[in-house]
């Protein structure tokens, strides 16, 4: 049975992404706040994603349903319970493009490694969440394994460090590289099957990143048992292929067009080709360390 509480809200500042949850059902409570409670803050921010999570009357034509509404608007109703909280934040990533036009908003993992944004952007199964959690654990500093959020007006890189979805088919990887997901909590995420959610400062205590400009974008596919390999791309080309995993090109406060190409154009671009995992981030890093030289050098 269900543990009710009185439908109170709680408020978290993920980033820069503002959030109310508002629920009667104590578990979820609990399962959200155990990922964001070091974002949780005790007054309600201005402008939240308002989430809003009730369970649907019994039916007995239908399994027991959970209504999530964001922004006051009906959303989704998953008839599981382990279905609820990826609901959640697929909720939350909806509302983004509409709540928050002073970003452009790429689908793309986003990262940040000595003060330098580094952006993986692609579709689903292009091994963006898989690749941000092996260099995670190598230090590099977290923004979004889903977003790259770029303020139109400075073409910077902002935080938005929700926890990191890993598939199932992912588990294998991220257990070599440390991380532990046995006993942990287990979610269903439609046609991505079980996944988990994994809080980036668990793995290490100063994961979250900063405001930092783009330096690179690199667009990863995997492709197993593949030798890595980095292939540089000329800055229209990456432009153009932006241009495909943009949520909000005509939804932004400025031309989303002229935001990729201002952002391409102080970037270094390539396709990488990524298989065995530690390889493919050892060559990302090589890039990254020469990069860093460079620039130490003419400064």
């Amino acid at each position: 049975m269900l543990k009710h509480l009185d439908g109170q809200a709680r408020y978290f500042r993920i980033g820069v992404v503002p959030v109310s949850l508002r629920t009667s059902i104590g578990r979820l409570h609990t399962q959200y706040t155990s990922l964001y409670h070091d974002f949780q803050t005790p007054e309600c921010p201005r402008d939240p994603v308002r989430i809003e999570v009730q369970p649907s009357p019994f039916s007995l034509r239908h399994r027991r349903r959970y209504e999530i509404s964001v922004n006051g608007r009906p959303r989704f109703a998953p008839a599981r319970f382990d279905e609820v909280l990826p609901y959640v934040e697929w909720a939350i990533n909806w509302e983004l493009a509409e709540v928050m036009p002073r970003y452009l908003q790429l689908h793309a993992s986003s990262m940040e490694v000595d003060g330098q944004g580094v952006i993986f952007p692609g579709i689903s199964g292009s091994g963006k969440s898989t690749l941000t959690v092996a260099l995670l654990t190598r230090g590099w500093r977290y923004l979004c394994d889903e977003f790259a959020l770029i303020h139109t007006d400075a073409l910077e890189l902002h935080p938005y460090p929700r926890a990191i979805c890993i598939k199932k088919a992912a588990f294998p990887v991220a257990e070599s590289l440390g991380l532990s997901l046995k006993g942990g909590r287990h979610y269903h995420k439609g046609t991505k099957g079980d996944v988990f959610f994994l809080n980036p400062l668990a793995v290490h205590p100063r994961a979250i990143g900063r405001v930092v400009p783009i330096e690179f974008v690199i667009f990863p596919r995997y492709t197993r048992g593949a030798e890595p390999a980095l292939i540089p791309i000329s800055r229209a080309e990456a432009a153009l292929e932006l241009h495909y995993v943009c949520f909000n090109l005509f939804g932004c406060r400025a031309l989303g067009v002229d935001v990729l190409a201002a952002m391409v154009r102080g970037a270094s671009c390539y396709r990488l080709i990524s298989g065995e995992i530690g390889k493919t981030c050892d060559l990302i890093e090589q890039l990254v360390g020469r990069s860093t030289l460079r620039h130490a050098q003419t400064a």
